[in-house]
């Protein structure tokens, strides 16, 4: 044991455990493999209450087991929480012949570790009066974090595998995430110069003994990993700032944010924004997505904005809704948003929709289709309309004299280059209905605004001729699909869950009951009515086994089904799935919902 500060103290193991005391009281920040209950007294350590983990690495987390069972509350970085909590099923799938992966998910925990609490990136954790800032350090890992406090008078922070010792790191292998590729390693750069200019007195290692947080510790490694990238890239690297484009004096694009992030603001310090996107200089998109904060601190600076009041996304997709919890945790922003959206942008674990945001978030006010949203003088008209997904908005406004539509993705980015018209991502899976494709310019078209504000091409000018061409070209993809596809209504050919359980994936305990709604759209203008006959595997009961449905013309119907899990199992997951004849036409099992243990 190596005594730190008065309050702080280093244990070796296979890996630097440091023990956070209050009295007899303590919170360790990692605990290795050999670092256990039953050794406490021998190794001084305190009555652990709390263990917090850096990242998902067994030298970091193997005995978390045992101090969970001894009654310690066990906390994980929320962002790589699959890899403790479904490491069996990880390892059990993994693939050896995935041969451009390459982050070692099959290094977590021997067994499921499942989190007691989560840290979250930004927010803060409170622990006998410490206050311990969640700082995410992407680069060893996805999801490295680090953890931020004061303790006797000093700034410390403990960084996980981030660095091991002024200018060092322990291993460079889990830096490559993918097979040649330098997303970690520019992570890492990123993590680094962030570490540089955070005012800490001292930096706590995940390997290694404690150092002072100088720039002459971390510049050196920074400077080297810039050096590898230059040789293999032929440029240097360019560390990410956001930029900010005047659309008009009170309306802002951020122009290098993932999606285009849109800044309204007042003359008083006020913001609201519309999306925000990543922003970051090598973007986390693979699972598990993560934000890195590179936004907040510039926008009083260049913009004036002191205060961000509220959030209206254009849709739930993740890399228009990334920034949201960084804002909420800073500014206490709130989220509006229609009733359509409200339920996956508060739930998004309940659906099989692409690129949610990996957790929910309340949504604080909800905006009736014709209502007006006002704030600070501006008057905003928000309505569900689908576009490139079944879940988008349209959000209409006027400022500085000018009036603004801002679209979303319902236009890919190409489409603001010269002598293209309009082009409509096509994304199956968004389950975006056939008919919204000619609606889309219509609606546009009706709307008449001076700008487009557009998720990838940026703020552009209303160009109404353009939007003519669009027109016809949306029709004409219209016309396409409803002629090549074989279904009663063209939408049941481009809707994977027209027949859906909802929820679609949840995890439970052996011996559980779970009632899911199954939800069937009919796309067709008249009634329509389906039998479905319900299944699952060996010993798992429901109730009912089968059901007949009835459903309105353009109608969301359905009914109920009711899981009961036996108390063993063998298998990891435990399908329910619907089988379905609708309108006499038999489609098989088409719906499922996925339950894990």
């Amino acid at each position: 044991m190596i005594d730190v500060t008065g309050q702080l103290r280093l244990h070796k193991d296979s890996c630097s455990v440091y023990e956070l005391r209050n009295g007899e009281h303590s919170l360790l920040i990692d605990c290795g493999t050999n670092l256990r209950p039953d050794r406490a007294a021998e190794l001084g350590i305190g009555s652990v209450e709390v263990v917090l983990l850096t990242h998902f690495h067994r030298d970091q987390c193997s005995s978390a087991h045992a101090w969970q069972q001894a009654g310690a509350e066990v906390i994980l970085p929320f962002a790589e929480r699959r890899f403790f909590e479904e490491t069996d099923v990880l390892k059990a799938n993994y693939n050896i012949y995935d041969n451009y992966t390459s982050y070692y998910e099959a290094l977590g925990p021997l067994t499921d570790l499942r989190a007691d609490r989560y840290a979250y990136d930004y927010e803060t954790i409170e622990w006998r009066g410490f206050s311990i800032d969640v700082i995410p350090l992407p680069g060893h890992t996805f999801g490295s974090t680090g953890y931020r406090f004061e303790v006797d008078g000093q700034q410390v922070m403990a960084v996980g595998d981030t660095m091991s010792a002024p200018g060092k790191i322990s291993s460079y292998f889990s830096v490559q995430w993918g097979y040649m590729g330098f997303k970690g390693h520019v992570n890492l750069m990123e993590s680094l110069k962030l570490l540089e200019g955070m005012g800490l007195d001292l930096i706590l290692p995940g390997h290694g003994t404690p150092f002072p947080a100088t720039a002459q510790a971390i510049e050196p490694l920074r400077t080297a990993l810039e050096t590898h990238y230059r040789m293999y890239n032929g440029n240097d690297y360019s560390y990410y700032r956001p930029t900010f484009k005047e659309v008009t004096p009170h309306v802002f694009e951020i122009v290098n944010a993932a999606a285009r992030t849109y800044v309204v603001k007042d003359d008083d310090g006020h913001g609201l924004f519309i999306d925000c996107g990543y922003t970051a200089g090598s973007i986390i998109h693979p699972n598990p997505h993560r934000y890195i904060d590179n936004l907040t601190s510039y926008l009083e600076p260049e913009l004036g904005v002191r205060e961000v009041e509220w959030f209206l996304p254009t849709h739930y997709h993740d890399d228009h809704l990334a920034g949201c919890f960084a804002l909420q945790n800073r500014y206490g922003m709130k989220v509006a948003c229609t009733p359509e959206l409200k339920d996956i942008i508060e739930h998004p674990d309940r659906y099989d929709m692409p690129c949610t945001i990996v957790r929910g978030t309340a949504v604080d006010h909800v905006i009736e289709r014709g209502d007006v949203f006002h704030w600070r003088g501006i008057d905003f008209r928000m309505e569900q309309h689908p576009g490139q997904t079944l879940l988008h908005h349209l959000i209409w406004f006027e400022a500085d004299g000018k009036s603004f539509l801002s679209i979303g993705d319902n236009a890919a980015g190409m489409s603001f280059k010269e002598g293209n018209h309009y082009v409509h991502p096509i994304i199956p899976k968004n389950r975006t209905p056939v008919n919204s494709y000619g609606d889309m310019p219509r609606q546009l078209l009706d709307t008449d605004p001076d700008f487009l504000l557009t998720g990838h091409g940026g703020a552009v000018a209303y160009d109404k001729k353009k939007a003519e061409g669009w027109r016809d070209w949306m029709d004409s993809l219209q016309s396409l699909y409803t002629g090549i596809l074989d279904q009663p209504h063209p939408n049941v050919a481009m809707d994977p869950h027209w027949v859906e359980f909802y929820p679609y994936k949840i995890r439970i305990q052996p011996g559980d009951s779970v009632t899911f709604q199954v939800r069937v759209t009919n796309h067709e203008e008249e009634a329509r009515t389906g039998d479905l006959v319900f299944r699952s595997v060996d010993g798992v009961k429901l109730s009912p086994e089968r059901a007949t449905v009835t459903v309105e013309g353009g109608a969301v119907g359905g009914c109920e089904v009711t899981a009961t899990f036996p108390e063993r199992f063998t298998t990891h997951s435990l399908p329910v799935v619907a089988d379905v004849t609708w309108n006499g036409r038999y489609y098989g099992e088409i719906a499922e919902a996925i339950v894990t243990w």
